[in-house]
């Protein structure tokens, strides 16, 4: 495993940069070419819920 070539002080800073700039941060990215890239817009909330509001796990967990 090699070494990253930024540092967590180099994402914070270009966050900070581009917060300053007015940019929306939707998150970051970490290619596998190496380094990283900020990608802009809005953060995508996913919200999870059953289907039938009934998940057959909670009858398996709860019967322990």
């Amino acid at each position: 495993m090699r070494r990253a070539a930024f540092t967590e002080t180099d994402i914070k800073r270009a966050v900070k940069a581009a917060k300053t700039a007015g940019q929306s941060i939707a998150g970051i990215d970490f290619p596998p070419q190496g380094g990283f890239r900020l990608l802009f817009g809005d953060p995508v909330v996913l919200k999870v819920q059953p289907i039938g509001g009934h998940n057959e796990w909670d009858d398996v967990l709860t019967a322990r």
